[in-house]
């Protein structure tokens, strides 16, 4: 009987410390297995730590500007050539003065060339601009000419274009550089949206008006004229009410300076606002006048 009573109590001490050793190895293992990350489980976590917005860091180590920074000055720049607007600019390739009128159309570019010189042909240009380097191409239709360069900004000279000019028919490369002169938001061919007339209409009456002056076509130059008009002569603005007094006193009001000034300008894509259209640096104004078509109504000598 005492050996039963024996079995009684030491089985069930038996089964208790089994119970307890086998909690506390249980424990021992889960604590191991939450203290140790799987090494997929770890890249996983360090590369979602790794697309955390931060800071952009330039190589000195000081921050640099922000992306809404860059994207404001990208517009800037794109400004020069402005969307679905012409740009008129007026500058140099090597030593030789040239225009250039640029249309755009998203990133596709239409543009023309021009001089001073009435006898030089337009020379028409395609073209893409890369808004996200702000630079252009520019290329002939014979693909003899292209303008390659970068828009500029702010310049100490203006908004401007500035790159490489190359011409394949006599192999010579130049710089270029065109500084920005004025926009009107048209296509080139209505490039003086303000103005009753066509483009080669207000382009012939420049022409006239240069020509004539050149030329010394004094009569001709007079019944250009919508009378009575202010002009200088001697410091003094006086009326000239007719053209036969205009030509009495022609060498007084056209000098030689002024005739200097008017020689150098050019007679296409011309500045044009509601007072009708600017012939050189403002040296002449003009506009069309009911019946008699377009009239000069200010010259500024």
């Amino acid at each position: 009987m005492k050996s039963t009573k024996k079995m009684f109590i030491i089985v069930p001490l038996l089964v208790l410390c089994l119970i307890c050793a086998s909690y506390v190895i249980t424990t021992k293992f889960i604590t191991s297995n939450n203290n140790s990350v799987p090494a997929e489980e770890s890249a996983s976590t360090t590369a979602e730590q790794e697309e955390v917005p931060s800071a952009p860091v330039s190589t000195t180590g000081m921050p640099v500007e922000s992306t809404e920074k860059a994207t404001g000055d990208a517009s800037k720049i794109q400004d020069i050539i402005s969307d679905q607007t012409t740009s008129v600019f007026d500058g140099a390739v090597g030593e030789q003065n040239i225009g250039m009128a640029i249309y755009r159309n998203g990133s596709e570019l239409t543009a023309s060339l021009f001089t001073a010189n009435e006898e030089d042909p337009e020379t028409k240009l395609l073209g893409t601009l890369n808004r996200n380097t702000s630079s252009f191409l520019l290329t002939s239709e014979d693909g003899s000419i292209t303008f390659e360069g970068t828009l500029s900004p702010d310049t100490s000279k203006g908004d401007r274009l500035t790159g490489l000019f190359k011409n394949t028919k006599d192999q010579s490369e130049t710089e270029f550089h065109l500084t920005l002169s004025h926009s009107v938001g048209s296509p080139l061919e209505g490039r003086y949206p303000l103005v009753n007339a066509d483009a080669a209409d207000v382009e012939n009456f420049a022409k006239q008006i240069k020509l004539n002056i050149m030329e010394d076509k004094r009569q001709e130059f007079a019944d250009l004229i919508n009378y009575p008009i202010n002009v200088t002569i001697n410091n003094k603005k006086i009326s000239i009410n007719s053209s036969e007094e205009f030509i009495q006193r022609y060498n007084d009001i056209i000098t030689s300076d002024f005739k200097n000034k008017l020689s150098n300008s050019y007679t296409k894509y011309l500045f044009s606002n509601s007072m009708g259209v600017m012939l050189g640096d403002g040296e002449i104004w003009f506009d069309k006048f009911n019946n008699q078509g377009f009239r000069i109504y200010a010259i500024n000598n």
